[in-house]
Parts: structure tokens; sequence; C-alpha cells
């Protein structure tokens, strides 16, 4: 991605799928250890790549 307007699309594609992440950690928590697990490697993975792509805008 080398356009700034990709990356920030991106980003913001990402945000939102961590909003949704965040939104419904406990719902989705509840059902398993396993879906917990699952559930915050997505966040940490989602957080690491905002910043990642994020670091490059500037």
């Amino acid at each position: 991605m080398n356009n700034d307007k990709e990356l920030k699309a991106r980003i913001k594609e990402l945000e939102e799928d961590l909003q949704f992440y965040l939104r419904r950690h406990h719902q989705l928590s509840s059902r398993s250890r396993n879906m917990k697990a699952v559930v915050e490697a997505e966040i940490k993975r989602l957080e690491e790549e905002i910043k990642s792509l994020g670091g490059k805008l500037y």
C-alpha cells in the first residue's frame, strides 16, 4: 500500500473490525475458553496492524 488514501481506508476497516470485537468481547468470550483466546488474539492482531500502518502515514 503506497498511497495514503489506501492506508487510511485499510486502517478504517481494521478499526471497524476492532470495534466489533471490543463490543462483543464479553458475549463471545463467555462461550468458551478457546473462543476467548481467539477473540483476544484477534484484538491484539488488529491493534498491532493498526499501529504498524499508522506509523507508515507519517
